[in-house]
């Protein structure tokens, strides 16, 4: 059997998703509210970021391998909350 076509595009892909969950969960600040994992992000942009990237998946599916399956939510840090 040989390796499929699509496969590197796919590994890339996989790769950048799971570099940028960590990257962009070292920007936050986490904490838990009634069940919930709330990450807050001091930039407006790193949470667009983190919306945008798929990043969530890969943070929730090691929270499952970890056994701590909750909802997850992320929030900008507006200058009021500061």
């Amino acid at each position: 059997m040989t390796e499929p076509t699509w496969w590197p595009e796919v590994l890339a892909a996989t790769l950048r998703r799971r570099m940028a969950a960590g990257d962009l969960l070292d920007h936050a600040t986490p904490t838990v509210d009634g069940g919930t994992l709330r990450l807050q992000f001091a930039r407006p942009d790193i949470a667009a970021a983190w919306r945008d990237s798929g990043a969530q998946a890969a943070l929730e599916g090691a929270m499952e391998h970890c056994g701590q399956v909750m909802p997850v939510e992320a929030l900008a840090i507006t200058t009021q909350d500061a």
